[in-house]
């Protein structure tokens, strides 16, 4: 792992990220406008899954998930971005690792939600007519959401274990 970190901490990126006082603050609030859009339309997507709202078709959620992707891959390039730009903060430590393994089961659980949820919303079922794991579904994903929140959070403030 020290190789990897010493071969980032060397990269024309990391110095650029680290000798511009501009790009941290920058990519700070582009990985928040992400986070917004991200967890704000996921909401929207699984509280209505879960059958609030029933008013709003829930076919109309589907717009929400491009929101959902476009701040998904904006967290994904500033994270990266942060991860070259202080690799011996991020590999080292608990609450990244431990966020980054619930954003893979979060990506699971997003691909169970398009392959299996979606067509049969799609095929006119509304929320009471989805099967029980649709709503396990959205229920997870807004709980391992509110997880990487916290967990992103913490990652200035812990260290390795």
């Amino acid at each position: 792992m020290n190789d990897v970190i010493d071969w980032l901490t060397a990269t024309p990126l990391n110095a650029f990220i680290t000798n511009n006082s501009w790009v941290w603050p920058s990519m700070e609030m582009i990985h928040f406008l992400g986070l917004c859009l991200l967890f704000g339309s996921l909401i929207i997507i699984d509280l209505r899954t879960l059958g609030f709202a029933r008013k709003l078709p829930i076919t109309s959620v589907d717009v929400f998930i491009t929101l959902t992707l476009i701040g998904f891959l904006l967290n994904l390039v500033t994270g990266a971005l942060f991860v070259v730009g202080d690799p011996e903060r991020y590999f080292v430590n608990i609450a990244f690792k431990i966020k980054m393994g619930l954003i893979a089961i979060a990506a699971i659980n997003a691909l169970i939600y398009i392959l299996t949820i979606q067509p049969k919303i799609h095929a006119g079922a509304d929320s009471q007519d989805l099967p029980r794991y649709a709503k396990v579904v959205a229920i997870v994903s807004l709980t391992i959401w509110t997880c990487v929140i916290v967990l992103g959070r913490f990652i200035p403030y812990v260290e390795d274990l």
